[in-house]
């Protein structure tokens, strides 16, 4: 197993049309800029529209079937990625430490649980041109052994990434890439004039309970300032 896989055609464009209105109409968001201001990501937003819950539904229901238990949301993202949108360093997804707001370390996504399942739904078609995502083998180690692949930064970045193959992952509009959060994974700064727009979901067992709310409370209370992006100018 590599720990990643694509299932096709999951979405219409008359879903995809709907949800990027949504997006656009969501309050009560986070909103991140790039160095050059462009739009990055906007957090806090999977049940922010009548199509997005249904969406989030869709996914549970895809990641019971495939795995064969029920999954709640862990963290969810909107990438936007217009034209000149920056890429970011090879990296797992929650292999970190973080400070905590009475300045003890925690061990990143690893406090709320043990397993996380990523589901990235392309927005757009997804190429390498507009900076698609890169994605290697996953690795089966348990948290330490994981960070100490990492440069040890308050990032989940990648110390070394000799040895490892990164494929880029060709996405059509309405597309779902599933994979682990240990699948080392990059991608390169959008140089193309396309948006390369997607849902970024994070999932993990519902044994674990709901984790959502103080994920999000812990990220605002983080200490930690560096930043996986390419131009590492924010967060």
């Amino acid at each position: 197993m590599n720990g990643f896989f694509v299932i096709r055609k999951c979405l219409n464009k008359s879903s995809i049309k709907k949800i990027l209105s949504e997006i656009k109409l969501a309050k009560n968001t986070s909103k991140y800029f790039d160095e050059n201001k462009l739009p990055r990501r906007i957090e806090k937003i999977y049940n922010k529209g009548i199509t997005l819950k249904l969406v989030d539904k869709i996914l549970k229901k895809l990641l019971r079937k495939i795995f064969l238990k029920n999954f709640v949301i862990f963290k969810d993202k909107f990438n936007s990625k217009p034209p000149g949108g920056e890429g970011f360093q090879a990296h797992y997804d929650g292999v970190f430490k973080f400070r905590n707001k009475s300045n003890k370390f925690n061990n990143g996504w690893y406090k709320y649980g043990n397993e996380f399942v990523n589901v990235l739904v392309a927005l757009d078609d997804c190429h390498i041109k507009n900076g698609t995502i890169e994605i290697s083998k996953a690795h089966e180690n348990n948290f330490e052994e994981l960070y100490n692949k990492t440069k040890k930064n308050g990032t989940p970045d990648l110390k070394y990434q000799r040895g490892l193959k990164f494929i880029p992952i060709p996405l059509s509009s309405g597309d779902v890439l599933v994979f682990k959060n240990t699948c080392p994974h990059k991608s390169k700064i959008n140089n193309s004039e396309s948006h390369r727009r997607t849902l970024y979901y994070t999932y993990t067992p519902s044994v674990y309970g709901s984790k959502y709310k103080d994920y999000f409370n812990d990220k605002k209370e983080s200490k930690n300032k560096t930043s996986k992006s390419l131009s590492k100018k924010n967060k």
